[in-house]
Formats: C-alpha cells, structure tokens, sequence
C-alpha cells in the first residue's frame, strides 16, 4: 500500500467521480482506476460500488475513509511541526548567566524571543561566572551571557557577540569622604577598604579587579567578599567598603549609595553571549539576531 494510492483513494471518495477526482490529481482516469483497484487487491475489500451512472462508497469504504483521513490529517501536521522545528518555532533553549547580566539586555532579549517565539520552551540557569564557558563547551547550555575577555583558546570553539562595553565605576556609601567627587581615579582608593564579589564565583572580575590595582602600585584591602551582586551592593550600603561594579548596575540603592565614575578609561569590561561554533541549531540563530537587534538599539 502506497500513499498516493490513499490519496487516489480520499479524492474518488470526495468527488464519487473518477473522471473528475483524476482532473484534481492532474492524472489520467485509467491510473487513477488502476491504483483504487490495485488498492481493493491489497486490502481484499471493494471499497466503491460502480455503475454506469454513479460511484459510490462500500461500508469499507466509509470505514476506511474515516481513518485515512486521521492519517492525512496526522501526516500534514508532522510535517508543520518539522517546518516549524527547523525554523526554530518550536523545540527548547538553555541559556546560562551571572548575576550582573540581569541588569544587562538579558530580560528585554528574553522577553521579545518568548514574543517571537512563544512555543520555544527557555530554561535560563544562574551559575557561577567561571562555569558558563565549561557549561557551554560542554553542551549543557546553548547560549552564555559572560564577560569577553578575549581569550583565544575559547574563540576556536566558541562564537562571541559583544553586546555592551561596560565602565566600571566605584559604589561608595552616600556619605563617603570620595562621594563628592565627579571621577576618580584607582590611585585615588589606595587606602580604601574593599568588598568584591568572591573569587570561587567571579575569578574574571575578581583577578581584573585585583591585576588593576596592582597595576596602579597597590594591593586592594579586600575587608570581606560576597557571593552575589545584590550581596555586594547591600555590602556598600551598610558602609562596610567601597566596590566595583558595572554601569549598568548603578541605579541600585541609589538613595544610600552614590556612583562615581572612574577616570581610567582602560577599565571597562565587555558583555557578551556565547555559543559552541558547531551548534547552528535555528533556536540558537534566532536569539544571536535578537542580541544583535538590541546591540544597535541604544
């Protein structure tokens, strides 16, 4: 049994004409006698009573014509599910982040990809900033939203698209001796006390942080270290040090706590996504288009 002897089969069976379902099937009258009677043969069942003046269906006829309109019905949706599973309408996208990428373009781009997209299942998973690469290499996450530091061994393996550059600036508690100041500069906190992000969760921040100041001539008085960027700011509000962070978390606390810029234009740091280079699943493609729509879009 062929398909297209089915399909011969539903057109007859909608028509109860031969002549006329072979016109809709673009096909000779003989054919499409020859595939109902060689599917009659098959099955051992006469599926139309013919005569000269009208065709009509059997009682199996009618029984099978109610089934094979199920498979026809079940056959055009597979193929619509395909379709829409190779255009990246359907299926699920794993991406990882840290902390300080819910005040990037993390939840707008979400947002419009669950608009664009919204049979597509998203798990998005919190990991410490030193496993989303490994995670991503791994397989276990598609897409990675880290900090590029553009690092060759994971440029051969991976796709990197920048989406923001971000200036650090240095949270201090409202009433700081430093608050007044317009910009500062890292020789300017030489003595200041410090709380950062600890380096079993953050060691790209961590060590930038640390290197910088060493590069300026001194070794930050690390007073105590926090496990989360929400952690860190309250740390500041409660006057316990000064930090580092990101522009873009700069309006939190913003009643206890006051943003000065740095002068150094050298500290900055550039927010990203990453993906494997094998992985061109359409999901994947599809939110890389989104994060570049948003990159354009001040």
């Amino acid at each position: 049994m062929e398909l297209q002897q089915l399909k011969y089969f539903v057109e007859v069976a909608n028509y109860l004409h031969f002549g006329r379902a072979a016109e809709s099937l673009h096909a000779s009258q003989q054919t499409v006698s020859h595939q109902i009677a060689q599917l009659e043969g098959e099955l051992g069942v006469q599926l139309f009573k013919r005569t000269t003046r009208k065709v009509e269906l059997t009682f199996a006829g009618e029984a099978m014509l109610e089934e094979v309109k199920l498979v026809f019905m079940h056959l055009q949706r597979g193929i619509d599910e395909a379709t829409r599973a190779e255009g990246g309408r359907r299926g699920r996208l794993v991406i990882g982040y840290f902390g300080i990428m819910l005040y990037s373009i993390l939840p707008g781009a979400v947002r419009l990809y669950r608009e664009r997209y919204p049979e597509v299942e998203i798990v998005l998973q919190e990991l410490a900033s030193h496993q989303l690469e490994q995670k991503v290499q791994q397989g276990d996450i598609d897409i990675g939203f880290s900090v590029y530091l553009n690092d060759r061994h994971s440029e051969l393996s991976m796709n990197w698209l920048t989406f923001s550059t971000e200036s650090i600036v240095i949270a201090l508690p409202k009433h700081h001796h430093l608050s007044g100041h317009k910009g500062l500069y890292l020789s300017d906190l030489a003595k200041e006390s410090f709380v950062l992000l600890n380096r079993n969760d953050s060691p790209l921040l961590f060590d930038f942080f640390v290197l910088s100041c060493r590069q300026v001539g001194f070794s930050p008085n690390i007073v105590q270290t926090a496990a989360s960027d929400q952690a860190l700011i309250g740390l500041v509000a409660a006057g316990v040090g000064i930090a580092f962070v990101p522009s873009c978390m700069s309006k939190l606390f913003d009643s206890d706590i006051t943003y000065v810029p740095m002068a150094e234009s050298m500290l900055e740091i550039k927010l990203a996504i990453c993906w494997l280079r094998n992985n061109e699943t359409a999901q994947v493609e599809n939110f890389a288009e989104i994060v570049r729509s948003f990159r354009l879009t001040p």
